[in-house]
């Protein structure tokens, strides 16, 4: 299977976040950037692959860390059995950036802000499908179009308002709690801890097989 899928979400910290967040103390959140930014990049990496596990996970040379050991920029690799690949990078110390890339043999989707939109009422992607060069290779034939998707209510109104629903689905009508939430975030929480474990071992690759 030729897919792959490459996400990055960054920010740069300025001195006192650096110092004083957190998001930077080992007894607070000691995951640093790859407990935040990370989580992010991570979990839309597996929403690009049906929330399937990869078998394997590898963290890039060169991560820094401050000086109590939390990271503060990494990256890593995943592979699944099957051939499809990913990227992933976070960061306090690059410049704000929050893309998602997925490409498979005959098209490409782009999403420049799949955090934070960059309007808070619409959010757009980018879609290629089946792109070539023109006969004298000097622009493209079928390049990428634009969507654009509008919303009356922000994201995070949107999360509060499903919550809710199912909150009032359990307490008024018996129903069973949504175990989808738990299980994606738990998948997203192992891949988080791979990483961590392939920069803590000197960037050996980390199996899932089992977790």
């Amino acid at each position: 299977m030729n897919y792959y899928v490459q996400s990055c979400f960054s920010f740069a910290g300025d001195e006192d976040f650096l110092k004083n967040d957190i998001r930077v103390k080992p007894g607070l959140d000691g995951l640093g950037a790859l407990g935040d930014a990370g989580w992010y990049a991570i979990r839309a990496t597996l929403l690009a692959n049906n929330f399937e596990l990869p078998n394997t996970v590898t963290a890039f040379p060169g991560a820094v860390l401050n000086e109590a050991g939390v990271i503060l920029s990494c990256g890593a690799s995943l592979t699944w059995e099957d051939g499809r690949t990913a990227t992933i990078y976070c960061s306090f110390l690059a410049n704000l950036t929050m893309e998602i890339t997925a490409i498979g043999t005959n098209g490409t989707l782009r999403v420049h802000d799949f955090i934070i939109p960059f309007k808070e009422t619409e959010a757009s992607f980018t879609t290629s499908t089946k792109a070539w060069f023109n006969e004298l290779v000097t622009a493209w034939v079928n390049p990428p179009s634009e969507h654009t998707v509008k919303t009356e209510l922000p994201q995070e109104a949107c999360m509060v308002r499903e919550f809710a629903r199912m909150v009032g689905e359990i307490k008024n009508k018996g129903a069973k709690p949504d175990g989808f939430w738990p299980s994606i975030s738990r998948k997203t929480q192992l891949v988080v801890d791979a990483v961590k474990e392939s920069v803590d071992k000197n960037y050996v690759q980390i199996s899932l097989s089992g977790r």
